[in-house]
Parts: structure tokens; C-alpha cells; sequence
């Protein structure tokens, strides 16, 4: 068929793949751009009966799986039935596939970059698609039994969504598995007999059994979770299965990973390798899945059985008081919510497992036990909208299902802690302490991948540190724009302040004009007594708003200053930093010996690894120079400063807004103390005028010195123009005289209790001080 280039209007662009017996070619329409992926047969008589038996098979069980994660078939055109017959010898169906551009996840695997591992994102969205396909498979009663990566695809898929806070500009992959050619349906009870699959992905009971059943995929599953999460298979990869399959058979049910020290031993482990790209709360997550899967009994293996109490009874009776699980366990793992957080204070990444109802202050809790940082201390800022969490914040509002950091750590006091030691993988301590040691193939590969990473990882943690630097920078424009708008609202309370000031002031002189009249004139003294304590008070209060306004201007003065400094860009002097300081040349040198190294590695024969050595070593030289420099860079002061800066001012901004609350309030009760003062004095004089035209003298006319003890009294007597006949009527009226006066003795003495009280209120203005400072 490699001579076949047109068929019709259909034209060959490549071969994808080509197998044991088959051949895959991508087609595409010369009009509509459609492409088709057919896969034919390129063998004839030679073929045996069981390989038509399994064609066949494949072709109808990819016509009846339909499932968004198992690669579809389509209608194919009818041009092709003719146009490929002289291709196709054996006669058999040709099958007709939907394309997927993305390659296999070999190809994937095998980048230079993934040589520890795919990233988190990737991981869950990988095991999500599987999972799916797998899980409809075996519902179907159909065992897969050749999963690996060579048979699995990726379709690329455009991503149409929009997300304001987070736009998603990637487009989206979409795993499928393929080849279907191993398939085969099970029955309930029944069991297979035949060798198939890939030797390396197969299950233990497929060497050392007769039969087994669909958990030989359960096996395969988590051989190939391991390896997308660490970049190499967990039982000892350099080896064969007859020969890594003996040790596998010892490990025990907690043991997920079987490997080879440097020195040739065998160990076991319980944790997947440490270099690899996912956080911890997921890699705990799945650890305990990955025990499940690599169970060695296949009684066992996907199901619960483990965490059911073990008692001395055949396996076969233990599978029926045990469930599968291993599907709707890692689909419960994936619908985990982790947020993850880099630390710029500790240069680390941070990861914690939340819920709808976390909130900020647990979240900080939690950081702080993890980096023994002070709770107070703790700013957490979202890089989307660079504000700052607050305590009462629901965590889940900041998590992004395909985001590596959702939120940074600053710390209040300091940029970056001193003396952070980098973590450096053993096999690359080994090196850099050892550097005249010889490697074999295996440890030779070990090291090279292990240098990669670490390259890579650290290039990846100051990438993080210096966009956390700008995120900073951002907030602390935010920050300075919010602190604007509260210190408007502020300067408006103040400015009403202010005009009640000023009115109540006017209603001070006018009334203490008129009451220095009055006791010019000598006449109603005896009234007036009330009115020195309002005077009194209020122009205390009038020296205490005079001393905010003062306080306020400069507060004013001060955050225009460090407004004026947020908004001087400190991008520029980053960038000119990271043009002098970046891990560019470190990895692409690390990048191109990873590569040579890996076509150049003769199996048996050892060799020195001066070359990757130098490049770790330049990479941590260039770390602690970068860390050195940093710390003394005018960004990173002007940063720390205008973070002070905003805080300190926050908090006078507060202190006033309440001191300026209390101070209205004071206010308005002196301008009601005024005016129950001024209406109590009328009404007095209204009571008192009214029976001065009936009494015979006036008793609010003289003072108390003017009568002398033993004295007549009649002396001190105001003459009467006309006569009172009735002495009982004038008796009246002079009851009434004394009655009035009498009240007026009780009025001044509440008055002088409600002085008593007034003397005892307390401002606190000790945030003036700080405003002067």
C-alpha cells in the first residue's frame, strides 16, 4: 500500500503507526480537509486463522464502543473499497478511525521534559479519560488486556470557553484508547487463556497462571499511572519481567514501588519516586490508590479486600465478600479540591486538600504549623485579581481546576527567609560529592534524569519567585488604590466633621456673647450655670478635631508619597534582573547533555558524569547568587517598604475613621447639651415672668449677698404701686415664688451630676502620635 498516494479525492499524508500485522495511514481530503485514520491489514494467505479471528474482533468492537475516550469509527467513503484492495491482500474489513493529531502518549513520555514525570494537570486528566474508558469497557464485560502508552492517543481539541478570571487560551486534550485487537469479552464467571499484551504492562498471573480475568487491566492501569507520574515503571524498569517479577512477588500490600539502590540491592518503598511534579496531597491520594492497583493477588487487586480484617481463608472466598473499588476510588480522587501555593518567603511549593467550607484563617493555620511563620504575618494574594484573601474568605473561591499556583504566600516582615537550602536529589548529591565515581547504564540513566529535573525544578521555582514579585507589585497597587477610596470615605466623614464644627462653634460665640451681657447687666445669673460646662467642653472638643485635621493632612501628604512610589513600575527593574539572572543557559546545557547522553549510553560499560556534575553545580552556584543579590535589589526594598508603608497607614486610616465616628457623636451630644440648656433657661424665665406683675418684690431680682442675716428684709423690697387687699392671695403667690425656686435648685443640682458623668469620658487618640511620626 506504500504506493498508494490518491484514492479519489483523498490523499495520503503519512503513516501513524504500524503494528505486528497492521498499518495505519492518515488521509486527508483534498476539498474539505477532513482526515481519516485507516487502518488496514498488510498480510495475506501468511495469516492464521486466530489473527482474522482477531481483526474481525477488533473491527466490531470498535463499531459497537461508543465512548468519548475510546477511539470512534467512522463510515468509510465507499472510494476506498476499491482504491485499497490492491493494498490490501487479506481481504479483511479495513477499519476507518476518527484522527487524533496529538500523537500517542509514548511520544509524550518520551520527551526530555517528562523524564521525571508529566505534570499534575496532565496526570489527572490522563487517569480521568482511562478510568472512563476502562470502566465502560469492563461494563461491558470486555478486558482490555494490552493498556499501555503506546495505546493511547491524544486528541486536541479547541477550547471555545471563556473564563474572565481565568481565561483558558490552551487548547484541551482529550485521551482515547486504541487498539482494540487484544479485546475480548468475558463472561461473568469465566476466565482467559491466552498470552497477549505487551510484556511489561502485563499482570503477574499472566506468567505464573493458566487463567485470570479483567483485573490483569487493573494491574496494567497502575503501571501506567506510576509511570505518567514519575516518568519510569515502579517495579525495577532496567530489568525483564521473569526477572523483576520474582521480587514484585514478595512485596506486600503497602510496598508500591520495588527498585535498584546504586550499589545493585533491592529495596522496597512505599511512596512513589520523590522527583516527580505532583503536590502532596495528591500524591498521598495516590499512593493508597496505586496499592490497590498493584495488589500481586488478583483476588485482591481493585478491590476492598484490604481494608477488610484478613482471616485464613482461600482467596477465592475472600473475592466474594470484597467489592470493586478501584474506578470509583480514583474518580473520588479527582473530585478532591487541592489549592496550591507558592511560598515566596521559603521558595517552596505548598498544597493542601480543602472543601466548600474552608476558609482563609484555616487555610493559614495549616501554612503556618508547615513553615513555623507567624499566622499575623501571613498574606496570601490571588494572582488573578491580585487582592488580598481575607480571614472569612471561602478557600474553594480561589481554586482552579487546570492552575499550577492559585495563590501566593508573602510574609509581612520580610521578602525571603535567609539561608534556604535547596532540595537536591541523592543521586545528584552523590555526584556533586562524589565526582570521579563511574556509573553504569543504570545509574548512569538515573543520574541524568534526576539532574533534568533538578535543573529544570530549580529554574521553575525562580520563574515562580520572580512572578510572585510582580504579583506583589500589582497588589500593592491595588492595595494603594483601595486605601485611596477608604481614605476618601474617611476624608468625607472628617470634612462633615468639620462643618458641624463650624456651626456649632457659631452657637458657641453667640452664646458666650450674650451670656458675658448678661452678667455684665448682673441680671440672671442665677441661670447661667449651665452654659460654663458646654462652653467648657466643647472647646476642648473643638482642640481635639483640630489635632485629627492636623493629623489627617499629613496622613493625606503621606499616602499620596506612597502612592506616587506604587505606582513607579517595578516591572522594569525585575525584567533587568532576570536578563542578568535567568536558568536559560543551565537548562538548555542540562537539555542537550540529557539528550546525548541518552543516544550515546553503551548497555555494560561504565563511565564518568563530569559533564551533567558541572551543570548541576552551575545551577546551584547561580541559585545562591541569585538569592545573594536579591536580597539587596531596589524592587525588593521598595516592595518590603511600600508593604509597611500601606499597613501602617491602613491602620491609622482605621483608628481615625473610628476616633472621627466618636467625635461626631461627641459633637452632635454637646449641640443637644446646648440646646437642652438654652430651652431649660427659657422655660425657667417663661415660669418666672409670669407672676412678676402679682408678687410684691421680685425674687429673681437680687442676689443672696444683697441680704444680710438678722437684716429686715422689707429694705431689700421692691414698693408696689398698687395695694393688695388679700394677704391669703399674697401668701399664694409667694408659695408659688419658692416652689419655682425650689425646682430650679433640683435642675441644678442634675445638671451638676450629669457634670460629674462628663468628666469622666476618655478619648483615645494615641494614633496621632503615629501620624506625627
Amino acid at each position: 500500500m506504500n504506493d498508494i498516494v490518491f484514492v479519489g479525492d483523498w490523499i495520503k499524508d503519512r503513516v501513524l503507526g504500524s503494528g505486528s500485522f497492521g498499518t495505519v495511514v492518515l488521509w486527508k481530503h483534498k476539498k474539505t480537509e477532513e482526515k481519516l485514520a485507516i487502518k488496514t491489514c498488510k498480510w495475506g494467505d501468511e495469516l492464521t486463522d486466530k489473527h482474522r479471528d482477531r481483526w474481525t474482533k477488533e473491527v466490531e468492537m470498535l463499531q459497537s464502543c461508543r465512548n468519548p475516550n475510546i477511539v470512534g469509527s467512522k463510515p468509510l467513503p465507499s472510494e476506498f473499497i476499491k482504491g485499497l484492495e490492491r493494498g490490501n491482500p487479506s481481504g479483511l474489513p479495513i477499519m476507518c478511525m476518527e484522527y487524533c493529531s496529538g500523537g500517542d502518549l509514548r511520544q509524550q513520555l518520551n520527551k526530555p521534559e517528562s523524564c521525571s514525570g508529566l505534570r499534575e494537570i496532565q496526570v489527572r486528566q490522563i487517569l480521568s479519560d482511562i478510568r472512563n474508558a476502562m470502566k465502560f469497557l469492563h461494563q461491558k464485560k470486555i478486558t482490555h488486556r494490552d493498556l499501555k502508552p503506546e495505546n493511547i492517543v491524544m486528541n486536541i481539541v479547541e477550547n471555545t470557553e471563556q473564563n474572565n478570571i481565568s481565561p483558558q487560551t490552551e487548547p484541551r486534550v482529550i485521551y482515547k484508547l486504541i487498539d482494540l485487537g487484544y479485546a475480548k469479552e468475558i463472561d461473568f464467571n469465566s476466565v482467559c487463556a491466552s498470552f497477549v499484551g505487551t510484556l511489561q504492562y502485563l499482570a503477574p498471573e499472566l506468567l505464573y497462571s493458566k487463567t485470570y480475568s479483567n483485573s490483569v487491566d487493573f494491574w496494567s492501569f497502575g503501571l501506567l499511572a506510576f509511570e505518567i507520574i514519575c516518568g519510569k515503571r515502579p517495579f525495577l524498569p532496567f530489568m525483564s519481567p521473569a526477572q523483576w517479577m520474582p521480587h514484585v512477588e514478595k512485596k506486600t500490600h503497602e510496598n508500591i514501588c520495588v527498585y535498584e539502590t546504586f550499589h545493585g540491592d533491592i529495596e522496597y518503598s512505599n511512596n512513589i519516586f520523590p522527583e516527580n511534579h505532583m503536590s502532596a496531597p495528591f500524591k498521598v491520594l495516590m499512593e493508597d490508590w496505586l496499592r490497590i492497583a498493584l495488589e500481586w493477588d488478583p483476588k485482591l487487586r481493585g478491590r476492598d479486600s484490604h481494608t477488610r480484617v484478613r482471616f485464613n481463608i482461600p482467596t477465592e472466598q475472600r473475592e466474594v465478600s470484597s467489592n470493586i473499588i478501584i474506578y470509583d476510588l480514583l474518580e473520588n480522587i479527582l473530585s478532591r479540591k487541592i489549592i496550591k501555593i507558592f511560598s515566596v518567603p521559603t521558595l517552596s511549593r505548598l498544597a493542601y486538600q480543602i472543601n466548600d467550607t474552608t476558609m482563609v484563617s484555616d487555610l493559614k493555620k495549616w501554612i503556618g504549623q508547615d513553615t513555623s511563620m507567624d499566622i499575623a504575618d501571613l498574606i496570601l494574594i490571588c494572582p488573578n485579581t491580585f487582592t488580598e484573601l481575607g480571614e472569612m474568605d471561602i478557600v474553594s473561591n480561589y481554586w482552579r481546576e487546570h492552575c499550577n499556583t492559585m495563590v501566593y504566600l508573602f510574609n509581612k516582615t520580610y521578602i525571603l527567609q535567609k539561608n534556604i537550602e535547596p532540595e537536591v536529589p541523592k543521586s545528584v548529591q552523590r555526584c556533586l560529592e562524589h565526582p570521579k565515581a563511574l556509573y553504569n547504564h543504570k545509574n548512569s540513566q538515573t543520574l541524568y534524569k534526576n539532574s533534568l529535573y533538578f535543573v529544570k525544578n530549580q529554574s521553575e521555582i525562580y520563574e515562580s519567585l520572580i512572578n510572585g514579585l510582580l504579583v506583589r507589585g500589582e497588589s500593592l497597587k491595588n492595595e494603594g488604590k483601595q486605601l485611596l477610596l477608604k481614605h476618601n470615605a474617611v476624608d468625607k466623614s472628617i470634612s462633615n466633621l468639620l462643618a458641624k464644627e463650624e456651626i456649632m462653634k457659631r452657637l458657641i460665640e453667640t452664646g458666650k456673647e450674650q451670656v458675658n451681657k448678661l452678667r455684665d447687666s448682673g441680671k440672671g445669673i442665677n441661670m447661667l450655670g449651665g452654659f460654663n460646662k458646654t462652653f467648657q467642653d466643647t472647646d476642648e472638643h473643638f482642640l481635639k478635631i483640630s489635632k485629627l485635621q492636623q493629623a489627617w493632612n499629613q496622613l493625606s501628604v503621606r499616602l499620596t508619597s506612597a502612592k506616587r512610589r506604587c505606582n513607579e513600575i517595578v516591572s522594569d527593574d525585575i525584567k533587568n534582573f532576570v536578563a542578568k539572572y535567568n536558568y536559560q543557559a543551565v537548562y538548555a546545557n542540562a537539555f542537550k547533555i540529557y539528550i546525548m547522553a541518552r543516544k550515546s549510553e553503551i548497555i555494560g560499560k561504565e563511565k564518568h558524569c563530569d559533564d551533567i556534575m558541572k551543570i548541576c553545580y552551575n545551577c546551584l552556584k547561580l541559585r545562591s547568587k541569585i538569592l545573594l543579590e536579591i536580597h539587596h535589589q531596589p524592587f525588593v526594598v521598595k516592595l518590603m517598604d511600600l508593604g509597611t508603608e500601606f499597613s501602617k497607614i491602613s491602620d491609622i486610616v482605621t483608628k481615625a475613621a473610628e476616633n472621627t465616628e466618636k467625635l461626631t457623636k461627641d459633637l452632635s451630644d454637646y449641640i443637644d447639651d446646648l440646646n437642652n440648656c438654652i430651652w431649660s433657661t427659657i422655660n425657667l424665665a417663661v415660669s418666672d415672668g409670669d407672676n412678676l406683675a402679682d408678687i410684691p418684690y421680685s425674687v429673681v431680682s437680687f442676689e443672696k449677698k444683697d441680704f444680710k442675716i438678722g437684716g429686715p428684709v422689707s429694705k431689700h423690697c421692691q414698693k408696689l404701686k398698687t395695694t393688695i387687699p388679700n394677704d391669703d392671695k399674697l401668701k399664694s403667690l409667694i408659695e408659688d415664688s419658692l416652689k419655682l425656686r425650689l425646682n430650679q435648685v433640683n435642675l441644678s443640682a442634675e445638671v451638676n451630676s450629669q457634670r460629674e458623668l462628663l468628666k469622666t469620658t476618655i478619648f483615645d487618640f494615641s494614633f496621632l502620635n503615629e501620624c506625627k511620626e
